[in-house]
């Protein structure tokens, strides 16, 4: 939808963001980290709601503060604290790449977008990207 209609309307994101959240609560209220949020993995039904897929990175926590160390994850939505990969990640990186999912539909393309892998970890290291001027939001 995304790609034939380049953004959404702020109703929409509102809409699909509450369905996307309901989704992360969900999983982190079982300890589960999806670890791999994009917007590849997130189906619209007919209504447009949204459900949550492709668990392949997923891990579940076995006990509150436990901190994961595998670098995965997409790059454009990948977290910082993943990369950096010393002290751990745990369910922030969900919210992060929440995060990129939501301006990703409201703009158009990913925040930290480069043509190099190497570029775009490094611009999401330094979080470094800006909002376009032609976009308009209230």
């Amino acid at each position: 939808m995304l790609r034939r209609r380049k953004r959404l309307t702020e109703a929409e994101v509102i809409f699909i963001s509450m369905g996307i959240l309901k989704g992360i609560q969900y999983l982190h209220s079982h300890r589960i980290i999806h670890r791999d949020l994009k917007l590849g993995n997130v189906f619209l039904n007919d209504k447009m709601q949204p459900k949550l897929g492709d668990f392949g990175l997923a891990t579940k926590l076995e006990f509150d503060g436990e901190r994961k160390r595998t670098i995965c994850g997409t790059p454009n939505y990948i977290a910082p604290e993943v990369l950096e990969g010393k002290a751990g990640h745990s369910y922030e990186v969900d919210m992060w790449s929440f995060g990129v999912i939501v301006y990703t539909l409201l703009v158009g393309t990913p925040p930290f977008e480069t043509n190099d892998v190497k570029a775009t970890y490094q611009r999401i290291k330094d979080c470094n990207y800006e909002w376009p001027k032609s976009v308009v939001i209230s």
